[in-house]
């Protein structure tokens, strides 16, 4: 039978800073786009539509900008939460 332990609860709660959600919010939003614009484009392929017009050109160029624009956002995402955690790993231990 194993003991229970009591009076040992952790406080692991972690709530996002508004720069996180924003952050998180522009990653998913921009990806996503990049990604339908690019399904768009696969479509359009496939079905042989011309894709010359301006918002066809807006289409083709939009994966090529819009993804690695994600990427960065990304990485700063992660940066900024490795921050915060080793900030309050380094207060809760003093």
């Amino acid at each position: 039978m194993a003991p229970i332990l009591r009076g040992m609860a952790t406080n692991d709660t972690y709530e996002a800073t508004r720069l996180e959600r924003i952050l998180g919010t522009m990653v998913v939003a921009i990806v996503g786009v990049s990604i339908l614009a690019f399904l768009a484009i696969v479509t359009a392929g496939i079905t042989r539509l011309d894709l010359t017009s301006a918002f066809g050109q807006f289409v083709l160029v939009l994966p090529g900008v819009g993804l690695p624009i994600g990427f960065i956002l990304m990485i700063s995402l992660l940066i900024i939460n490795m921050v915060r955690r080793r900030r309050d790993a380094s207060a809760g231990s003093r």
